[in-house]
């Protein structure tokens, strides 16, 4: 059914909007009562209404003019006015769209003020069938497309097909392998077919890649398993597997998996539940470290973003449905709106635009180093697909994103003489993966064991539960991003529970458990962070600033045995031997603030103050775990000149952490003497 236009809207071309502002609706009055009939302009009311403040609406309803604005008859535009933007295909970070703006006023100083409302709607091209892009003489120039399942719900290959080729054919930095290596296949793979053969011949099976004659192109698959995750490798069916794998016993994400990577033209996928054997632990220990090597040779990573649960697939998208936003509108492109020459390029459409976000892969633990590892990436995001790979990310909408640098790409292509740029890196990479979920609380070592192993090869350096060794002052003191950083934006760390199907000794689901020593950040779950501005990276390096040392006359901080490898996959109990300076405090009722834009802390004081000093507070606490009651002793470790760790002693004289803290009088220390710690 044609979409019900007013006669302005069914005028209105591209070409005309294109920088210039042309006048759509004599005030905002007008739009309103046309948007009851009219789909266009019920679009642009609706989005209106969803970007801009109810103050700043009803002023143009009103045609209020603000306080400091000229009084004059001709002072106050209360016109709607719209004008459009347009890119070169594949040349912006915006898509191509159209702005609206209404209530140009004049200030007191006589210049024009920001208009009172201003929004904008997107406009891409045609929707094309399966098979060529562009399909339509507008999708020449616009480069944005729109797939939902109620509009065009097959583009998502088409669009995988011609970035993948794009990207195979002219992306040099995509295409060689860094640091090189061997184009090794994983243990497993799943065969899809030989597509040459009719579908009723092709035979889907689980294939040992060493029976290959050499190694094949393959993708691989990321999403979140949830509850719908059906037919599993193991010992029992591995042979029959090896032999026929039955499509119809598998999750909907697994078949739509299978149908993608036949669309694209290759034969091998990899997905973990079906060639990983689960519940072996033997075969799981060995391909968990592995991951490097499977995601960054598959040929694209399919990144399900979108879907929660593999029982759900990702294919299908239900932008429209779930947003609940009125459906796209037509509208005339005319000629080309660059140059104004040539035949009118047909029909546009208008659509609010959408975002970027991944969806629900993005909050769970074990997709990060997926994503992050992947060479190249076909994103079945919340709102539209996109493509990733070295060079850029390319999205359905026309948007084209040339800043890598969020991916952390530069991982695998980094040198020895650029430590401190891995460090922070690695810093990074915490920051976004601590917020991410795990059904399995011991994972935590295991699902960034691949990132781990990248990076010891540059800083060739111990490994102790999520620390570095060569870094360790930094690396201790991180910080709760919620009790330190933002209680409104944050939610606060807690205490790993157990899995709700946990079998091991001593646990009972839904339980706190230990999975990490307390002074390493994988013994909480929720944001933390570190600090990691080059400005003031001489914290962490000059020795002058630098509070604590090693015990052990090699300079290594634990000398427990087996500890260091960066490829543990377990490390719930790991000791430090410290020397420092500490000295017990109790907690105060005095709050205070850090700084002006922190949380309040807790000013703390010396049980025992020196005789010499004038009484004071020592330091400001910030504890891991608020809401618990204060531990009954409480001990301030200066790590450097200005921070440091908040500890309690346990019966057998092992210190804990339970929080950090920031010095408040620093000559409190001056006179204290070194003491042997041993942080567990």
């Amino acid at each position: 059914m044609a979409p019900i236009l007013c006669s302005k809207c069914s005028t209105l071309r591209f070409y005309d909007l294109f920088n210039d502002d042309v006048v759509f609706h004599t005030d905002l009055n007008s739009l309103v009562q046309s948007a009851k009939k009219c789909e266009s302009c019920n679009l642009w009311w609706t989005q209106i209404q969803r970007t801009c403040s109810k103050e700043d609406i009803d002023a143009c309803l009103a045609k209020k003019l603000p306080a400091n604005a000229v009084k004059s008859s001709d002072n106050g535009d209360f016109k709607i006015y719209l004008r459009g933007e347009w890119h070169p295909a594949g040349s912006a970070s915006v898509p191509d769209q159209i702005w609206l703006s209404c209530g140009v006023v004049v200030s007191a100083v006589g210049h024009d003020a920001p208009s009172k409302l201003q929004t904008h709607l997107v406009v891409f091209a045609d929707p094309v069938a399966f098979g060529a892009d562009p399909a339509t003489t507008a999708g020449g120039l616009f480069a944005g497309r729109y797939s939902t399942s109620a509009l065009n719900p097959e583009y998502h290959a088409t669009f995988a097909k011609n970035t993948l080729a794009t990207c195979r054919r002219g992306h040099g930095v995509c295409n060689q392998a860094s640091p090189p290596r061997a184009r090794q296949m994983p243990t497993r793979v799943i065969d899809v077919g030989d597509q040459t053969l009719p579908a009723a011949k092709r035979v889907t099976r689980i294939v040992l890649t060493k029976d290959l004659k050499q190694p094949q192109p393959y993708t691989a698959l990321s999403y979140c398993w949830g509850s719908g995750t059906q037919a599993m490798l193991n010992d029992t069916n591995l042979a029959d597997f090896l032999k026929l794998l039955p499509e119809s016993q598998l999750s909907k994400t697994h078949t739509e998996a299978i149908d993608l990577t036949r669309l694209l033209g290759i034969r091998y996928l990899w997905i973990d539940a079906l060639c990983i054997i689960q519940k072996n632990q033997k075969d799981w220990e060995a391909e968990s470290k592995r991951m490097s090597s499977v995601y960054g040779n598959a040929e694209l990573t399919i990144i399900a973003g979108r879907s929660p649960d593999s029982g759900l697939g990702f294919l299908t998208n239900n932008y429209l449905t779930t947003k609940k936003h009125p459906k796209p509108v037509p509208m005339k492109a005319g000629p080309n709106p660059h140059t104004g020459e040539g035949p009118d390029l047909g029909t546009v459409y208008l659509t609010m635009q959408r975002g970027k976000s991944v969806g629900p892969v993005d909050s769970r633990g074990w997709c990060f180093q997926e994503a992050l590892l992947s060479n190249r990436a076909l994103v079945f995001g919340e709102d539209q697909v996109f493509y990733q790979c070295r060079q850029h990310t390319r999205y359905e909408d026309g948007c084209v994103d040339v800043d890598t640098s969020k991916r952390g790409q530069s991982l695998t292509s980094l040198h020895p003489g650029t430590k401190p740029e891995v460090l922070r890196i690695w810093y990074q990479m915490l920051v976004s993966f601590t917020p991410r979920a795990l059904t399995e609380p011991h994972d935590i070592f295991a699902c960034i064991v691949s990132v781990a192993l990248i990076t010891h090869g540059v800083l060739k350096s111990r490994y102790l539960a999520g620390l570095w060794e060569c870094d360790m002052p930094r690396g201790l003191l991180w910080k709760s991003r919620w009790s330190y950083v933002s209680r409104k934006h944050f939610v606060p760390i807690e205490k790993p529970l157990a899995a709700p199907f946990t079998k091991r000794p001593g646990e009972v689901p839904g339980k706190p458990v230990i999975r990490a020593p307390s002074w390493s950040w994988a013994s909480v779950t929720g944001p933390v962070f570190w600090d990691t501005n080059p400005r003031i990276e001489s914290n962490w390096i000059d020795a002058k600033n630098i509070c604590i040392r090693p015990r052990d006359s090699k300079g290594w901080w634990t000398n427990q045995s087996g500890a260091g490898s960066p490829d543990v996959l377990y490390m719930p109990a790991l000791e430090l031997q410290i020397f420092g300076k500490a000295i017990e405090v109790r907690g105060t009722k005095v709050l205070k603030k850090h700084t002006p834009l922190t949380p309040e802390g807790i000013m703390l004081e010396p049980v025992k103050p020196a005789p010499s000093a004038k009484p004071s507070y020592i330091a400001l606490g910030y504890f891991d775990f608020p809401s618990d009651p204060l531990p009954a002793n409480i001990w301030c470790l200066l790590v450097v000149a200005h921070e440091g760790l908040l500890l309690t002693r346990d019966g057998k004289g092992k210190f804990h952490r339970v929080g950090w803290f920031a010095v408040q009088d620093g000559k409190q220390f001056d006179g204290v003497k070194e003491t042997a710690v041993d942080l567990v």
